[in-house]
C-alpha cells in the first residue's frame, strides 16, 4: 500500500525527532545523566572512608570543546592508584548548551572513580544554568569525607547578578565544619579575579582565614597557579585546562594536605 505525501513527510519527522535533538536549547537528558553531582558524592560516601584514612583526589577544570585531551586525561587519571574521586572545576562547555554537557559527561562517567562538578562561567551562558541544574544538581553544595569538608561554591559573579558567591551559606558552612580537621573550598572563578567581585573577594579571604581553611581551589584561567593572596596561611591553587594535559593529584593524611602536580 502506498504512502500519501503527507503521511510519509509525517513518518519522515517522526523518525527524525527520535534520532536528533529538536533544539541545541532543549534539555533533554538520559535517566543517568541526571543528578550526576547528588549521585556520585553517594558513591563517595559509600566507600565509608575513615577520618584516620588517607584520601587522594584528583583535580582538573576547564575541559570546554576539549574531548580529545579529555579522552587522554581520564585514560592517564585511570592508570593511578589510590585515587577516590575527581573534582572538577568548572566551564564544562563552551556555550552552555546540552550537547557539550553530555560529550564532556562521556569522557568523564568512564573514569573509575566518582568525579564531582562544580559550575564555571561559560556553562551559566545560553540556557546552560538549567542543564547544568538537571545533570549535576545545585550550584553550592557540600560533602564530607573522611575528616575532611569539601564546599563547592558558586563563583560566576557576573552570570548570576552578582547574587553569588552565596558567602552567607559560605559561612553557614564554615561553621558547620568545625569538627573536620581539613576544609577545601572549590570553585571556578578564583578570588583574585575580577569576575569573582571585588567585594566579595575581601569578605571570601577573611572568611577562609578565619575558618583556616586548608586550600582555595579553582579553574577558568586554564593556567598552573599557586599563591597565597590572602596570606601564607591560606593557599590558592588554580589547576590547568585539560588542554594542557595536565592535572594535580591531592593526598589528605591526618591534619597535612599535600599535591603534585602531574604532567602527561
Amino acid at each position: 500500500m502506498l504512502l500519501s505525501v503527507g503521511m510519509l513527510l509525517l513518518t519522515v519527522s517522526m523518525q527524525a525527532c527520535d534520532e536528533f535533538e529538536y533544539s541545541p536549547y532543549e534539555v533533554r537528558l538520559d535517566e543517568d545523566e541526571k543528578d550526576l553531582n547528588k549521585r556520585n558524592i553517594a558513591a563517595i560516601e559509600a566507600l565509608d572512608i575513615a577520618p584516620t584514612d588517607t584520601v587522594r583526589f584528583v583535580l582538573t577544570a576547564d575541559p570546554q570543546g576539549f574531548y580529545q585531551e579529555n579522552e587522554q586525561l581520564v585514560r592517564h587519571i585511570n592508570q593511578l592508584e589510590d585515587i577516590d574521586f575527581v573534582l572538577l572545576g568548572g566551564d564544562l562547555t563552551d556555550f552552555g548548551l546540552v550537547k557539550e554537557f553530555k560529550l564532556v559527561h562521556e569522557d568523564f562517567k568512564t573514569l573509575k572513580v566518582p568525579y564531582v562538578a562544580v559550575v564555571g562561567n561559560h556553562d551559566a551562558i545560553n540556557n546552560g544554568k538549567e542543564v547544568f541544574s538537571a545533570m549535576y544538581g545545585d550550584y553550592d553544595v557540600s560533602f564530607a569525607v573522611g575528616n575532611t569538608k569539601f564546599i563547592l561554591l558558586n563563583t560566576n559573579y557576573l552570570e548570576f547578578d552578582k547574587q553569588v558567591p552565596d558567602l552567607d551559606w559560605l559561612e553557614a558552612e564554615l561553621k558547620a565544619s568545625a569538627t573536620y580537621e581539613n576544609v577545601i573550598v572549590v570553585s571556578h572563578i578564583p578570588p583574585t579575579n575580577t569576575e569573582f567581585g571585588e567585594e566579595k573577594s575581601v569578605r571570601y579571604g577573611q572568611l577562609l582565614n578565619q575558618y583556616k581553611v586548608d586550600f582555595s581551589l579553582h579553574g577558568h584561567n586554564h593556567n598552573y597557579k599557586y599563591h597565597f593572596p590572602f596570606g601564607e596561611e591560606l593557599p590558592v591553587l588554580e589547576t590547568a585546562a585539560t588542554e594542557k594535559l595536565e592535572y594535580v593529584v591531592f593526598t589528605v593524611a591526618g591534619n597535612e594536605v599535600s599535591f603534585e602536580r602531574v604532567k602527561i
